[in-house]
Parts: C-alpha cells; sequence; structure tokens
C-alpha cells in the first residue's frame, strides 16, 4: 500500500492541500502523519480533504492537545497516538514520534520495519539493517523546500516528492 507521509504542516494549508492532491494522484490510500500540525483547524482541513485512514502524533507546537485528541476522536478513521506510535500497517511494523532522539532509538531497537519523525524541517532517509528510518521534511515550506515522502509498505520504501 502507498502511504504518504507528512510532518511539520505549522497551518500552511495550500502547501498541505497541494501535497494531499500530489499524494492522492500517486496512489496513496494511507497518511501518516509526524507532528506540528498547530491549529486545530488545520486538523479539521487534514480530515476533510483525506478521506482514507490516518495515523498522527503531537509535534511540538499542539498547544492544546486535549482538544486535539478530542477533536480527531470525533473523526472516522483517524488514530491520534499521542506523543509516539506503534502499530502496524499493511503487514508492516511502524514507529512514529515527532523527534529524531527517539526515532533512533526505536531505529536501534530492531523491532520495526519503518521508523518516521519530523522536526527538524530536513528530508532525510536511511537504512539500518532491515530498518527504513525517514524524515518526510516539511510542509510549511519554511526552513527547507515543502515535501512529504510516499512510503510503499509492499516493498519498504520511500520516495520523496516536493510541492
Amino acid at each position: 500500500m502507498l502511504t504518504a507521509v507528512l510532518s511539520d504542516i505549522h497551518d500552511n494549508i495550500s502547501n498541505l492541500l497541494t501535497a494531499l492532491w500530489q499524494a492522492e494522484k500517486a496512489g496513496c490510500r494511507h497518511l501518516l502523519f509526524t507532528g506540528d500540525i498547530a491549529e486545530l483547524s488545520t486538523l479539521r482541513t487534514l480530515r476533510e480533504e483525506w478521506e482514507y485512514g490516518i495515523d498522527m502524533v503531537f509535534g511540538n507546537n499542539e498547544w492544546d492537545r486535549g482538544a486535539h485528541i478530542r477533536l480527531a476522536e470525533q473523526f472516522h478513521n483517524l488514530k491520534h497516538h499521542g506523543d509516539v506510535a506503534d502499530f502496524m500497517l499493511d503487514g508492516r511494523r511502524i514507529f512514529m514520534s515527532h523527534y529524531p532522539h527517539e526515532a533512533e532509538r526505536a531505529l536501534h531497537s530492531g523491532l520495526y520495519d519503518a521508523v518516521f519523525y519530523g522536526h527538524t524541517h530536513k528530508a532525510e532517509l536511511r537504512e539500518y539493517g532491515n530498518t527504513l528510518i525517514a524524515n518526510p521534511g516539511e510542509i510549511c515550506g519554511v526552513r527547507c523546500s515543502p515535501s512529504f515522502a510516499v512510503y510503499d509498505t509492499t516493498t519498504n520504501t520511500l520516495t520523496y516528492h516536493r510541492i
């Protein structure tokens, strides 16, 4: 299954909508979000514009976490995991965190097929043994050129897409 991986939206709705359109056009049917959505209105937009499943974690810019959780619970097919996520997706064990240091710990555990994180806003990809670790870059386009990634659960590979 092709899965969009996004991070660091920081309320840039225009870039978010472009990324969602590109991800759907690429064949993605699930979305992973590694934090820093920011405002509740952006979470609403994400859910309203993406009809497929979403797994997400907090970043460091969701100020009212309780409100984010309550809103996420109202949406069909959206799972908010809190600070970290450890779950199965299409036969792959996935770990997500906003923070690179938590992703590194998960990577070295050897338990995961893929580990995703955000926070640095920089697109990064490497492998450690059989585990893929990646940062999809930023949607907001403030520090770097905006990008997202497409993760293929069948091949355990990742490709980057510029917005």
